[in-house]
């Protein structure tokens, strides 16, 4: 299994109780030494619906620098953090944490999942701690054909992300409550994008 390469762009068809709930798109590129991932969503099922935007700025280590999360809905909820390791402190609003340990972020344990081979991995965060536990490998079927697969089960709740060869996820499933959400790859990009063209423009003839 290979890592995910930055930039990388990846859109996501999504399920909520096999009905469709949307689509989302993951992108990962360079900032500086690091990395930038963001997640942009946009949520049809369960009601009501949302618009979500998630960012986490990372070191060359793909350990969190800052992470920030917005949902609007009926209303707007922005969740901000700061990984100050220097000053030995985590930053949110109303909220100040000793920096004790390396924390993850969702996004940034995404990352760090699909370049892992290792069986069992735990995920210090902010309010609590996240155990993924490697299953066996698989395959899934795609439009484009079956494609072999790495899993990793992640603990609290039941949650399941689905990784290829070159360290992409492929595919999320999360139970939510009686049901199941879904977010499954509808097709990736790599390589930085081309540039727009202007339209080309005729000259006009200057009358005499």
């Amino acid at each position: 299994m290979g890592a995910m390469r930055a930039p990388t762009r990846l859109r996501y068809q999504l399920k909520y109780a096999g009905m469709p709930a949307g689509e989302e798109t993951l992108t990962l590129e360079k900032k500086g030494e690091g990395y930038r991932m963001r997640l942009v969503a946009d949520v049809a099922l369960p009601l009501p619906k949302t618009r979500q935007e998630w960012e986490s700025v990372m070191d060359a280590r793909g350990i969190p620098l800052r992470y920030v999360e917005r949902v609007e809905g009926r209303g707007t909820r922005v969740f901000d953090l700061e990984f100050l390791r220097d000053e030995g402190v985590v930053v949110g609003k109303d909220l100040v944490l000793p920096y004790v340990v390396d924390y993850h972020d969702p996004l940034s344990l995404i990352l760090k999942l699909g370049r892992s081979e290792e069986a069992t991995l735990t995920f210090p965060m902010v309010g609590g701690r996240v155990h993924a536990t490697r299953l066996p490998d698989t395959e899934l079927a795609f439009p484009w054909g079956k494609v072999p697969v790495k899993v990793y089960r992640l603990r609290p709740g039941v949650s399941y992300v689905y990784y290829d060869r070159e360290g992409r996820p492929v595919k999320f499933v999360q139970k939510l409550g009686q049901h199941v959400f879904e977010a499954v790859l509808l097709e990736a990009f790599e390589g930085e994008a081309e540039p727009e063209r202007p339209p080309n423009r005729k000259r006009r003839r200057r009358k005499r």
